[in-house]
């Protein structure tokens, strides 16, 4: 544990160690994360115009944001092992907050490639070490709803980027929008240093926070956790559509619906965060109640939502008609949005202590590297002969293979828990 200033009151020292307290100060800095990750979707129609781009130029923004994301996060994961976490996390939301700005500055493409770059590194410093924050905040039955009101953030910062992207770019242009969203991140980063950094696995079966494991036997270790790899398969299929969609939607309903700028990022936005929002509250909620009765219940619940949402995904792309696609979308946003809470707890919950951030940090490079990282570029591609509506569509599929990977992972969930309980490595 960082031990605190001398000039920090016992009171102090106890209300920046509150759980609630850190898991709000992590909650609305991952808000801010979000809505600088995808702040380019709704301003993309107007970056292809501004700097003449092309789909396959215009795919390739967030897909090298999301590739250098996911190359830095085991580094991430690696010292968030060894290395005080909110410091990390300070350090990442800082950068990520400069390149935002630096974003709106960017006169060329490579300019601004490079920008966003920049924002992946920052972002992944963050995103990966703050699970085992959490984890060590709140006690295993408690996790799921902990990370569904973290990762609640994440529809409120989508929304807000498409909403302020959408809003500002059809006034003001794209520059400004890049401009006004970095802003708030050195405050943040500030609060990060202000919080008290929990004990390493105060919570867990067994106390091996200050065991170091070693490269091979964690590797072992992973080995022996199957579930694992359906969590991390299922996710990268997941990751692979939630990245396609949410960088290339708000175009779609520009070119295939006739809708204006504003209009089409400002209701993608507001759909995006009602469904998005109660679906990762319900989710985290549904998914630890239960996983008191039935130890495979992330697992289950998460591959039961996933299929659910292909017919709503079907309606929604291919309706002509608003009173249909909007729904449908909704509906469709609500399903997925379930999955998050149950899955994080469940892949936190199968780590032992001394590898968790690398376990974080590992899972986030695959399901990034071989998820979004491609997705919007490969959808660039594909529309720049086929247009949008075929690639959209398909991607949106595919979430129902993901569901049916939980499915059959059920079993291997129930075992590693098991083996988790007993404090094996």
């Amino acid at each position: 544990m960082v031990p605190m200033s001398n000039e920090a009151s016992a009171g102090d020292v106890r209300l920046l160690g509150r759980p609630r307290v850190a898991l709000g100060v992590l909650t609305a800095i991952n808000g801010l994360n979000y809505l600088d990750r995808f702040l380019v979707a709704p301003l993309l129609p107007l970056i292809i115009a501004g700097l003449a781009l092309d789909d396959r130029q215009a795919g390739s923004l967030q897909s090298a944001f999301i590739l250098v994301y996911a190359l830095i996060s085991p580094v991430a994961g690696w010292l968030g092992d060894r290395a005080p976490r909110l410091r990390i996390a300070a350090l990442g939301v800082a950068l990520w907050s400069l390149a935002t700005v630096g974003s709106g500055l960017a006169s060329t493409f490579a300019w601004l490639l490079a920008a966003r770059a920049l924002v992946g590194i920052g972002e992944a410093t963050y995103t990966v070490v703050t699970p085992s924050l959490l984890s060590d905040h709140y006690p295993p039955l408690r996790r799921g709803r902990a990370l569904s009101v973290f990762y609640a953030a994440m529809p409120f910062g989508i929304a807000l980027g498409y909403v302020l992207g959408a809003q500002i770019g059809a006034r003001f242009g794209w520059r400004p929008a890049f401009l006004i969203a970095g802003g708030p991140g050195l405050l943040c980063a500030a609060a990060l240093l202000a919080l008290r950094e929990p004990p390493r696995g105060r919570f867990d079966a067994r106390r091996e926070a200050e065991v170091k494991l070693p490269l091979v036997e964690f590797l072992r270790m992973l080995r022996r956790r199957p579930s694992y790899f359906y969590n991390m398969a299922a996710q990268t299929i997941y990751t692979f559509t939630m990245g396609g969609l949410g960088a290339w939607m708000p175009t779609y309903f520009v070119r295939e619906r006739q809708l204006p700028v504003a209009s089409a990022g400002t209701i993608f936005g507001v759909l995006l965060l009602g469904a998005g929002f109660l679906g990762t509250v319900a989710g985290g909620q549904i998914g630890d109640r239960l996983a008191q009765r039935f130890r495979a219940a992330h697992f289950t619940f998460s591959g039961l939502t996933l299929l659910a949402a292909l017919p709503f995904a079907v309606a929604a792309v291919l309706s002509p008609d608003p009173v249909v696609y909007w729904p449908a979308m909704g509906a469709t946003l609500f399903c997925l949005f379930l999955n998050n809470g149950p899955l994080n707890a469940a892949l936190v919950n199968v780590l032992p202590t001394s590898a968790r951030a690398r376990g974080v940090g590992l899972h986030v490079t695959v399901i990034h590297l071989l998820g979004d990282a491609c997705s919007p570029f490969l959808i660039g591609v594909a529309a720049h002969g086929l247009g949008l509506r075929l690639p959209v569509l398909a991607t949106g599929l595919l979430v129902g293979l993901a569901g049916l990977l939980l499915l059959a992972g059920r079993a291997c969930l129930v075992r590693d828990l098991d083996s988790a309980d007993r404090g094996d490595a």
